[in-house]
């Protein structure tokens, strides 16, 4: 091979080695930082930016990180925690998150491994400090969706700062007790179920018993008013015509002793029965 050729071939080789040095494409799902010696120098495409393409950078001094700038997930399973009942529960959780600033995420994780690592250490501490302040009932469905928030606050704080990270959403998929325990613990909360029904229907009972009394004392109390004021109108219509008043209690008096197929024995010329004898009664 002639000596000029075989040189032509080396720079070709050279020129080649330094251009695939030079250039790199940034993928519109992700983002990069260049580094020249080790040291941060810019990042590309960002959170909050659009700049995917192609990008130059000086040959074998300069290096570069990519990193996913889409959504990121974390599944935390079987996690074992003491709530503030001092019970134990195994709990299932998932935590969305996006690395927002890339030069604070390589300078404390340097790889996307090392940052899920961490995150997986700040999602079990946040959610220590919160289902720490609950019992169990809480956890599994009471307050649940808020304790949730508390974990995705609590856990933002911490990110953001260490990591350059946001928290996106996180979420207790299962919350259960231990196998060992499980049984005795749903008759424990079956107990104490049956405790809060009977005290409802105890209270039920009560303030039915209060309405009865309440509506019968009232309704006695109209009846009264009634009574009064029916007396009030005999009285006056008695007051106007006496001989009037002679007769309505006569005839009272019959309807209330006179029952249909009812015998009674009193002389026919009986006082009780002078407004049958005479018109007037007298």
């Amino acid at each position: 091979m002639p000596r000029n050729l075989l040189g032509i071939l080396i720079a070709i080789f050279v020129v080649l080695v330094v251009v695939m040095n030079s250039l790199f494409i940034v993928r519109q799902e992700q983002q990069a930082i260049v580094l020249r010696f080790g040291e941060y120098t810019n990042a590309i495409n960002e959170p909050g930016t659009d700049e995917p393409g192609l990008y130059f950078k000086a040959p074998f001094i300069d290096s570069v990180v990519l990193f996913d700038r889409r959504n990121i997930g974390l599944t935390l399973e079987s996690q074992d925690f003491v709530a503030a009942d001092q019970e134990r529960l195994i709990v299932d959780a998932i935590v969305r998150w996006q690395i927002a600033d890339p030069r604070r995420f390589y300078q404390s994780a340097l790889t996307e491994e090392g940052g899920a690592s961490r995150m997986a250490t700040f999602t079990q501490a946040a959610m220590r400090r919160a289902l720490g302040t609950a019992d169990t009932n809480e956890i599994i469905s009471g307050r649940r969706a808020e304790l949730m928030q508390q974990i995705e606050g609590d856990l933002n704080a911490a990110a953001a700062t260490e990591l350059g990270v946001r928290v996106l959403d996180v979420r207790i998929r299962q919350a259960d007790f231990p196998p060992e325990t499980r049984e005795r613990i749903y008759e424990r909360m079956r107990s104490e179920r049956q405790q809060v029904a009977g005290r409802i229907r105890a209270e039920g009972e009560r303030d039915a018993a209060i309405i009865r009394a309440e509506a019968q004392e009232q309704s006695e109390r109209l009846r009264g008013e009634g009574e009064g004021e029916r007396a009030r109108i005999f009285a006056r219509a008695y007051g106007r015509d006496a001989e009037f008043a002679a007769f309505y209690r006569s005839m009272r008096a019959y309807e209330t002793a006179l029952d249909e197929n009812t015998p009674i024995v009193v002389p026919p010329d009986s006082d009780f029965f002078r407004y049958m004898q005479r018109r007037r009664g007298n």
